[in-house]
């Protein structure tokens, strides 16, 4: 574990960008003034009043420029790499959200090779086109032993065609995991499963019990069940092919085995890396939580570090 100095540690306890800006240029002792000059002559101009912004909480680093300047400024004040950017929500969307019926296919969600190609065969490419997810609220439990246990997952759903009457789930493990050992539907019922346990992938068909018209809309809730892990549980995320209205992602902690940091992140497919990371906070209840009101297709989870 790195070890950093007493005041640079503060810094770093810090849960929201402002506070931790703040607490590193007052540990520094720089004015603002003196920090514009520093990135002037690293090549980066930034107005002081967007450097007060940025400390008082009004503004946040968004367009490249900005982003760039924060790389040099956590440089400046001697600060690790990656400090303040963790703390930094998403980008507030701009423009109007994608249609719905707009989405991606399963080779640019999950990659040409992917392995899930061969648990799902030839509906890899479209699977529940006739359906678009609305929200979504899913809870992942960590349990003492540091291993994911369960995922509670609650789909409202809409047919955008019509004679829909089933719901493809895809669950891929993720490192360290372990693979389900039970599915237990609470509304619905569990249809055929296809399990590729070799490269951690299974997928089950969720019957709604009735056929959907256009535009008629369902719930969908179940369980996951996993094993204990063979090594500590590191992160979990949920893949989306379609924009979704609103999602709630939680990961809930045993009490006596809480991670020291907590990150939400986004990825637009499955091998790309992330490019929205930012920090999150551990409630009274052990759960940290991520909101989403308009989800873009691609991939959203947490990560934690023990």
């Amino acid at each position: 574990m790195t070890a950093f100095p007493q005041d640079q540690d503060e810094v770093l306890r810090k849960e929201t960008f402002s506070e931790a800006l703040r607490a590193a240029i007052h540990r520094r002792d720089l004015t603002l003034d003196r920090i514009r000059s520093r990135l002037a002559a690293r090549g980066v101009d930034v107005s002081l009043a967007t450097l007060s912004y940025w400390q008082q909480g009004r503004s946040r680093p968004e367009r490249a420029k900005s982003l760039r300047a924060l790389r040099e400024l956590e440089a400046i004040l001697n600060l690790p790499s990656n400090a303040l950017f963790d703390l930094l929500d998403p980008p507030k969307p701009r423009g109007r959200l994608v249609g719905l019926a707009n989405g991606v296919t399963g080779a640019r969600l999950y990659g040409d090779n992917s392995p899930i190609r061969g648990v799902l065969g030839g509906s890899f490419e479209h699977f529940n086109d006739g359906i678009q997810p609305m929200s979504l609220a899913e809870t992942c439990e960590v349990d003492a032993s540091r291993s994911l246990r369960r995922i509670t997952t609650v789909h409202v759903l809409r047919a955008i065609h019509p004679d829909q009457d089933r719901f493809l789930v895809v669950h891929g493990v993720d490192e360290g995991d372990a693979m389900p050992t039970d599915i237990r539907v609470h509304t619905g019922h569990l249809g055929d499963t296809r399990i590729d346990t070799a490269n951690g992938f299974f997928a089950a068909d969720i019957h709604f019990g009735r056929v959907l018209a256009k535009n008629e809309t369902t719930i969908v809730e179940y369980e996951t069940v996993l094993g204990e892990s063979p090594t500590p549980s590191r992160f979990h995320e949920h893949r989306f092919r379609t924009p979704v209205h609103s999602v709630l992602l939680r990961a809930r902690f045993a009490p006596d085995a809480l991670p020291a940091r907590c990150y939400a992140y986004y990825r637009d497919s499955v091998p790309s890396s992330a490019k929205q990371r930012r920090r999150l906070a551990i409630d009274g209840s052990h759960t940290v939580h991520s909101f989403l009101p308009r989800c873009a297709p691609g991939v959203h989870g947490f990560s934690w570090q023990w």
